[in-house]
C-alpha cells in the first residue's frame, strides 16, 4: 500500500467520525476541489458543505468500494448512507435513507491532496429524499 492510499485511508476515517479537523489535515491549503459546485472550490468551502452533510444525515456511514494508486493519484469509489435526520440543501428532516455511491481522484504532492475531482449521485440522493421523480 503507497504512503497515499494510507493517507486517504486515514483521512477517510476522520471523515466517517466527522471529525473534520484530522480531515482538512490531508490536503494542502491551496488544494483545488472539483464537482461540487459549478466551479472549483477550496478547502474550506468543502469543509463547510461537509458540516451541513453531517448535519443533514448526522448518522452517516462512509465505505470505501475500491482503490487504486499510480503514482501520485489515487482513485477510489466509495458509498455513503445515512438518514436524513436533519435540514439539508433547505429540505427538512425526511427521515428517509439514503445509499448513494460516488468516485472521486486525488491528485497528491509532497503528501498532500493539490487537486480533486469527484463525483456523487446527487440526483439519487434527491429521489431517495423523495424531492425528485425518478
Amino acid at each position: 500500500m503507497t504512503a497515499n492510499v494510507e493517507r486517504t485511508l486515514q483521512a477517510m476515517e476522520a471523515w466517517g467520525r466527522q471529525d473534520l479537523d484530522e480531515y482538512r489535515t490531508i490536503y494542502h491549503p491551496d488544494a483545488v476541489l472539483h464537482g461540487f459546485a459549478p466551479h472549483p472550490i477550496g478547502v474550506d468551502a468543502a469543509i463547510e458543505g461537509y458540516r451541513h452533510f453531517f448535519a443533514g444525515f448526522p448518522d452517516i456511514r462512509f465505505e470505501i468500494l475500491d482503490t487504486v494508486a499510480d503514482g501520485e493519484k489515487v482513485a477510489m469509489r466509495f458509498r455513503v448512507t445515512g438518514t436524513h435526520n436533519g435540514e439539508f440543501q433547505g429540505i427538512p428532516a425526511t427521515g428517509r435513507k439514503m445509499d448513494v455511491q460516488g468516485m472521486t481522484i486525488l491528485h497528491f504532492g509532497d503528501g498532500k491532496i493539490v487537486e480533486r475531482w469527484n463525483q456523487f449521485d446527487q440526483m439519487g440522493l434527491m429521489q431517495q429524499l423523495g424531492v425528485m421523480g425518478e
